[in-house]
């Protein structure tokens, strides 16, 4: 019997075969048709990661053009192709791997597409590959917000004060965007309320302008502020801050400013009306050695309660403090010494000075020096009980006003003659007739000497 099968078996082997070949393509065939391949594209925005390898550096990336769109398509199967969403990928541009040695201004950073599912049975065919960056000097400044209000209240109402909480904004980013930012402002809508209004918005920027600046590629320390309108028997009191010290040698305290310069407080009338402005002590802000604008933030709560008043807004308590250091200009003068005034000097004495001039430094701010010249300078010499001799004395210098130094002192040297001598020494004549004679021959035979010189080839004379 098993002959029989092996046979059977054995028989038509290449028609079995070709009906073998033939099943293999009729079942692919139906699986194609069943689920044919099919292709779906995709535009994703690049996540950036690592950021901080950039900032640690004091940079900021900004990306060029579109190109953090990664534009790709998969292919597969039909079934698995369109059961992909967005969300089913992961597409990264790692910072740590951008080649900072690439020449230009513009880097390339790789993106990398990944399927969270069905990564065996799709395939990714990439379009974009790189995302491009530039790298620019971050920037990091603090503005005052102002807060501003449209529109007018009920009647019988006015806007007892706007205040925005906080008050000062912190932003960070590309240099060349920060440095254009020269105003912030928050504005609330105060149009026909008979009552206390608040609201919650995102400060605008301004340039120089007037023109609002994006905020695409800055970061703040507050997406939004709070802006709140009081309506109410308010008044606003301006602020004044004294310092105490002095600055290191060399720079001058310009002014004080504070931020912000008014601020809203409530309290009985007949005690708003007594008073006038709210002062912050001198010893609270100290630029003693300073060399630089000095800043803090002091809490002005304590000098209301003193005065029987509080604020409006509570949190707006804290004041910040700018000092204004400015360094001064030296700048040297060559002073004639002839302009130097003597004192002292009896009228048998003559004095004559070793040099024409001599080198003043003053020391101004710069405004001051620009109208400051050499005749504001007095230099002045008391050579009292001085006699005859070669001296090296300290000059006094007056300048017009505390506002100018002298840097250093200023010292001359001088000769002191008696003039009584000199005249003397002219005034002797030879008393013997001999002397006189002698003289007179001396003469002659001087005379007779330079008539018997001759030059020699150099033209010297022997």
């Amino acid at each position: 019997m098993f002959r029989r099968m092996m046979k059977h078996l054995t028989n038509n082997p290449g028609l079995k075969l070709l009906s073998l070949l033939f099943s293999v393509v009729l079942w692919l065939v139906v699986v194609n048709i069943a689920d044919p391949d099919g292709t779906k594209s995709f535009s994703i925005p690049v996540e950036i990661i690592n950021k901080d390898i950039i900032t640690e550096m004091g940079k900021v990336p900004s990306i060029v053009g579109d190109t953090d769109i990664a534009v790709f398509y998969i292919a597969g199967p039909r079934s698995y192709v369109d059961d992909m969403t967005s969300d089913d990928f992961s597409v990264t541009a790692d910072l740590s791997q951008v080649d900072l040695s690439q020449e230009g201004s513009t880097k390339l950073v790789p993106i990398e597409i990944t399927a969270k599912k069905n990564d065996r049975r799709i395939e990714i065919v990439r379009r974009t590959v790189n995302m491009q960056i530039t790298l620019e000097d971050r920037l990091e400044q603090k503005f005052v917000i102002s807060a501003e209000s449209t529109g007018t209240p009920a009647e019988g109402y006015a806007i007892g004060g706007v205040e925005v909480t906080p008050n000062l904004l912190k932003l960070s980013g590309p240099a060349s965007v920060v440095s254009q930012i020269k105003r912030v402002e928050a504005t609330i809508n105060v149009d026909g309320v008979s009552g206390d209004v608040s609201d919650s918005v995102i400060p605008v920027l301004y340039d120089e302008d007037g023109s609002v600046i994006s905020t695409d590629m800055l970061e703040m320390n507050q997406s939004a502020v709070t802006i709140r309108a009081e309506i109410w028997a308010t008044k606003s009191v301006p602020v004044q801050c004294q310092v105490s010290g002095e600055p290191a040698a060399g720079y001058q305290f310009r002014s004080v400013e504070c931020a912000p310069e008014t601020v809203m407080v409530k309290g009985r009338a007949a005690v708003l009306n007594k008073i006038s402005v709210i002062n912050i002590p001198g010893d609270v802000i100290d630029i003693t050695g300073a060399r630089e604008d000095m800043e803090d933030t002091v809490d002005i709560t304590p000098y209301l309660e003193s005065l029987g008043i509080s604020l409006v807004e509570q949190s707006a308590s804290q004041v910040a403090v700018t000092a204004i250091i400015e360094q001064k200009e030296t700048k040297a003068f060559d002073f004639p010494t002839s302009d130097i005034k003597i004192s002292g000097l009896p009228s048998e004495y003559e004095l004559n000075f070793s040099a024409d001039t001599l080198t003043v430094n003053v020391r101004a701010l710069r405004e001051d020096m620009e109208t400051f010249t050499q005749d504001n300078i007095e230099a002045l010499l008391d050579v009292t009980d001085l006699t005859p001799g070669t001296y090296t004395r300290q000059l006094t210098i007056n300048l017009p006003g505390d506002k100018y130094e002298v840097l250093g002192i200023v010292n001359v040297q001088f000769v002191i003659v008696d003039k009584t001598l000199h005249v003397q020494e002219e005034d002797v004549q030879p008393t013997n007739p001999n002397d006189e004679q002698d003289g007179n021959a001396d003469d002659e035979e001087d005379n007779r000497s330079e008539d018997d010189e001759q030059p020699d080839d150099t033209g010297r004379t022997e």
